[in-house]
């Protein structure tokens, strides 16, 4: 009898927080698969992969087969995030996910909270600490890197980005990641190299840029 009274009171307990608990809302821009855009505030739930939008007293949810891209300013975090909708890797599934774009440059880098690990949150689990940088919060997601329209798992990382990568800075890299010390299993080191390859790349491409500007124009 205990057993059920206690188990009674949990479920009101948990009931009356989630009925209490309220959604972080912030001021952006939502880009709609058939082209509507709309602006107003917005409120993203890494968990159930869904995007409100709030205009008024009217609230709309989307999931990521209705939505193009959605950015907002995180006032907490004091940034702007952004976020696009990419076919899950694999092929087999149709299921669509949204992903936010955490690393900038050739090799663009994409995150998705990774569900499994997450601990269960009554509310809304934007309101979890999901922008720490310490290597244990980076463990929380699953990173996906874009080469245009090629997206590689960081998974694979040794076996297809790091070769690649080394192809074109094997000198830079090889030193940078004795700098670092680098651990090739590890998300943190990962993601290093990779900005650093981005650094690299920005780099020769502006030197190239900058050649090209110094070339004599022909009079013909």
């Amino acid at each position: 009898m205990k057993k059920y009274i206690l188990l009674a009171i949990v479920w009101l307990i948990a009931v009356e927080t989630q009925a209490t608990a309220k959604n972080t809302w912030n001021r952006g821009e939502l880009s709609l698969i058939n082209g509507t855009v709309l602006t107003g505030d917005l409120s993203y739930n890494w968990r159930a992969e869904i995007v409100q939008y709030r205009d008024g007293n009217t609230i709309k949810a989307f999931s990521a087969l209705q939505v193009r891209e959605f950015k907002y300013f995180d006032v907490d975090q004091n940034t702007l995030r952004k976020f696009i909708v990419a076919d899950q890797p694999d092929k087999s599934s149709r299921h669509r996910l949204f992903l936010e774009e955490f690393g900038v440059g050739s090799m663009m880098i994409y995150r998705q909270l990774r569900h499994a690990r997450d601990p269960i949150h009554i509310g809304n689990p934007m309101n979890t600490s999901i922008d720490d940088k310490s290597p244990k919060s980076l463990d929380r997601y699953v990173y996906y890197i874009y080469e245009g329209d090629q997206m590689t798992s960081l998974t694979d990382f040794n076996t297809e980005l790091w070769p690649r990568m080394k192809a074109e800075f094997d000198d830079e890299l090889t030193h940078y990641s004795a700098t670092i010390q680098a651990n090739f299993s590890s998300t943190l080191t990962r993601l290093l190299l990779i900005a650093q390859y981005n650094q690299l790349k920005a780099r020769a491409n502006q030197l190239t840029i900058s050649h090209s500007d110094l070339q004599p124009t022909s009079l013909d």
